[in-house]
């Protein structure tokens, strides 16, 4: 790989990976502060992985292994806590821009390591995710490691870097499938630039690997009738969006959208120039390699998101390598003040995120709940407290509900009192992990605590003996907005 060339200007703004460790240290330290302080709970993904964790398996309906793998790992360090279920997640995105650092070092000195490694610190995309535990933090962990193995495999060709690779993209698919475009930039990366490696069997030995580590995950597709791979196929694939052209060519500009403001608008203009001198970038060795490791996600992502929509993260680990380029590009026209200025402005719309609700109460304006960005996870404690003496007055009784946004909650704010709960699916689709997983033909001739947002239906009620309310509880959440749960005692399941 050539190195870029760089001024001494440029040479001496450099500093060190102990600053940079200080600095991630103080950015998970805020994020902790912002999440502890936003009064949200978990939110309906982050509560199912932590159902998931509590027993371990080789797949989940939508998801492989490896979120309920961190967030167990999580939780018996740091405890089932808000932030012991989000802690190890959290840490994965400074631990992106340490390897950023080392990437970046590697392709380009010094002076591009820290300032790709504190642009990456300080993504708007990153910080907003680093509050949460998703699958993205995996699986841009083990993209940015899978890329530091690939750069010593074309330095030294070395069966070893090559196995390592090999072991990191096996981990990779087993956090989140889309760690296949992974491997295919690599391939592009070895057809474009060192193809005569292409007819060695190295490549290859470490392609086997990593789909070796995942044939735990396919068996267990395989004895469950393939439920993870049909839910991947189901948004990425099958998926169509509604309307005409327009309305494709509108899902896509919102993606673009997002993805710029992912980046920060400032950098992300940067980014969307870079686009236009593409030409210029490919030439130079280390700006191709970083290309072929994002551009292919991005155009995935992007027909994603034309054909059937996708959300402006699934394109995360893209965002590392670009974030490399774009500092290279700016050291070496010595243009720190854009730096400087970028990484400020990325800081400012973080904490304008994550303290919204915070800053909007400071001003002695009361919130509407939908200015709240954490809406989605507010209120699920308070409604779990109300519901919590019926569970412990009918301890024999099944928690039963039909969708999974009240059983992942319920779940977990009453993790101490392990309620049973079971999923309504009188049709016997596995729609989701609940209806993967549990089955109401197991409990005849047993009680139910039915809750729902709505009354029941007849088609419910008339498979039990008896069924009577219990209560209507509610969590005000503003002055127009409310959180509400009918909780129904259901006797003598009759069967579906």
């Amino acid at each position: 790989m050539s190195a870029l060339s760089l001024s001494p200007a440029a040479t001496v703004s450099a500093r060190g990976p102990r600053s940079l460790i200080l600095l991630a240290v103080a950015v998970l330290a805020w994020r902790f502060s912002a999440i502890s302080l936003s009064g949200a709970t978990l939110y309906v993904d982050e509560a199912q992985y932590w159902v998931w964790a509590q027993r371990l398996e080789w797949g989940y309906f939508s998801k492989p292994p490896g979120i309920a793998l961190l967030i167990r790992l999580s939780t018996a360090l740091f405890g089932d806590g808000l932030l012991g279920v989000k802690a190890l997640a959290m840490l994965c995105y400074p631990l992106a821009a340490l390897l950023a650092w080392l990437l970046a070092r590697r392709l380009y000195g010094e002076a591009v390591a820290w300032w790709s490694a504190l642009i990456v610190l300080t993504l708007p995309l990153y910080a907003w995710l680093g509050l949460f535990a998703s699958t993205d933090a995996l699986l841009t962990v083990f993209w940015l490691a899978g890329l530091c193995c690939y750069l010593r495999v074309v330095d030294g060709d070395r069966w070893g870097d090559w196995l390592a690779l090999g072991a990191v993209c096996g981990l990779g698919l087993l956090s989140k499938y889309t760690m296949a475009v992974f491997v295919g930039a690599v391939f592009l990366h070895l057809a474009c630039c060192h193809r005569a490696r292409l007819v060695s069997f190295r490549p290859w030995a470490a392609l086997a690997l990593a789909l070796a580590m995942l044939l735990p995950n396919i068996a267990w597709n395989l004895a469950h009738d393939f439920p993870t791979l049909r839910h991947t196929a189901d948004i990425t694939v099958h998926r169509q969006a509604a309307g005409h052209v327009g309305d494709r060519l509108r899902a896509l500009a919102e993606f673009a959208a997002a993805q710029w403001l992912s980046f920060g608008p400032l950098f992300g203009s940067i980014a969307v120039l870079g686009l236009f001198r593409l030409r210029r970038l490919w030439a130079d060795p280390p700006a191709r390699l970083l290309l072929c490791l994002a551009l292919p996600l991005w155009a995935v992502v992007a027909v994603q998101a034309a054909s059937g929509g996708a959300n402006g993260n699934w394109a995360a680990p893209a965002f590392a390598p670009a974030a490399i380029a774009i500092a290279a590009w700016l050291v070496a026209r010595q243009r720190q003040g854009l730096l400087v200025a970028g990484v400020a402005l990325n800081v400012a719309l973080a904490a304008l995120a994550c303290h919204a609700p915070a800053l909007l109460a400071a001003t002695g304006a009361a919130p509407a709940a939908r200015y709240n960005p954490y809406l989605r996870a507010v209120g699920w404690d308070d409604l779990a407290g109300q519901l919590r003496p019926f569970v412990l007055a009918h301890p024999d009784a099944v928690l039963l509900a039909d969708n999974r946004s009240l059983l992942a909650h319920m779940a977990y704010e009453l993790r101490d009192l392990r309620p049973r709960v079971v999923s309504w699916n009188p049709d016997g689709v596995a729609g989701d992990h609940f209806k993967l997983s549990t089955d109401l033909g197991r409990h005849l001739g047993g009680d139910a605590l039915f809750i729902a947002e709505q009354p029941p239906a007849a088609a419910l009620t008339g498979r039990f003996a008896d069924t009577r309310k219990l209560a209507s509880l509610q969590v005000r959440l503003d002055a127009g907005t409310t959180r509400q749960l009918e909780v129904y005692l259901a006797h003598e399941f009759q069967g579906y």
